[in-house]
């Protein structure tokens, strides 16, 4: 996420759009995208540090959506910087 996220912000700050319009826009995205792979590692840390310190099962199922959604998070971030 991180080599995409930066070619968004400087597609954003190459715009030279009035007002900064298009880089407002991208960082704002940007800062969803960001809160959104939080709220995602958060899970996938506490199913990992379950199964490490108290022998938990990672259920498969949870495992799948969870890189699903990661997937997914990565595309968005890829095309805004393909398309800011």
């Amino acid at each position: 996420m991180g080599l995409a996220s930066l070619q968004a912000s400087t597609a954003g700050l190459e715009s030279n759009d009035a007002g900064d319009s298009t880089y407002n826009l991208v960082e704002g995205q940007l800062a969803t995208f960001t809160s959104q792979r939080d709220a995602l590692a958060g899970q996938m840390l506490n199913l990992r540090e379950g199964a490490a310190f108290n022998n938990q099962p990672i259920p498969d199922q949870q495992a799948i959506q969870l890189i699903q959604q990661a997937q997914a998070l990565l595309h968005s971030v890829r095309n805004l910087a393909n398309n800011p």
